[in-house]
């Protein structure tokens, strides 16, 4: 019985993964086609592969590792503090679940730019120059599990509903999509409270490489100074000869063997 109960798990899990890629494509990859047309990038295998696995396995290996260690720093805390925690409403614990994964998010992905060490797997990601939906989960295994993680551990740690960090995590992933989708969106003053794929249309620039860190709460860049909008140049496709191309050419270098050299 407890194997045709791991067996019936694990498929579960393989499906969801599944129809998330399904999801994501249905909504994102028809409006990168209309609003396009040929300039709008083709998903790649590899791509959806990763999307496949982190949004399935990936996220339940992060669940496990987050659950395990919340368990052992819970017991560190007051019992006054979760049981507090507890009795807060729905969507007060929400909103803390939101601000503290975003802070963590925001601080993480600074640390993997500023960092060699953390570079080395973070740069994977930046191998990602034509920005489109596929490719929003093109991520080493340590960046993913460092950005995950970190974010959903202090709201299982303190008590937080469940449901919360459930929708949480629901609304990260697919609002990652959309901001690596190949669609020129900006929010206009709002985008410096929320971010757009504008904006992150700029951080895999390498002129913007060091602004825009911020996964939903651009608010974030804009209290620490590293906000910066779009610019009319910044939002075009990345040719193979360009400054930015060249540099894409490095980080696939990056990928294979991680040796970018960040300068």
């Amino acid at each position: 019985m407890q194997s045709q109960n791991l067996l019936r798990l694990s498929i579960e899990i393989f499906g969801s993964g599944l129809f998330f890629v399904a999801f994501s494509a249905l909504i994102f990859w028809p409006l990168e086609e209309i609003f396009e047309g040929e300039g709008a990038a083709r998903p790649k295998l590899k791509d959806l592969a990763y999307l496949w696995f982190y949004q399935s396995y990936g996220l339940w290996i992060a669940a496990g590792i987050v659950y395990e260690v919340a368990f052992l720093l819970r017991g560190l805390l007051p019992h006054s503090w979760s049981a507090t925690v507890q009795h807060q409403p729905f969507w007060l614990q929400a909103t803390a679940a939101l601000l503290m994964a975003e802070i963590w998010v925001y601080t993480a992905h600074r640390l993997s730019h500023k960092s060699s060490f953390l570079w080395k797997f973070h740069s994977v990601h930046h191998t990602v120059t034509e920005m489109t939906w596929s490719a929003s989960s093109r991520q080493h295994p340590v960046d993913f599990l460092f950005i995950i993680v970190g974010a959903n551990l202090p709201a299982l740690m303190l008590g937080i509903d469940l449901r919360s960090i459930g929708l949480l995590v629901l609304l990260e992933r697919v609002y990652t999509v959309l901001l690596h989708s190949n669609l020129k969106l900006d929010w206009g003053w709002f985008s410096k409270v929320f971010a757009s794929p504008s904006l992150h249309r700029v951080h895999h620039l390498p002129s913007g490489n060091d602004k825009n860190y911020a996964g939903i709460l651009s608010l974030l860049d804009t209290l620490g100074n590293t906000y910066q909008p779009p610019a009319p140049h910044e939002v075009a496709k990345l040719a193979p000869n360009t400054i930015p191309g060249i540099w894409a050419e490095a980080c696939e270098d990056a990928e294979l063997g991680f040796k970018t050299d960040r300068s």
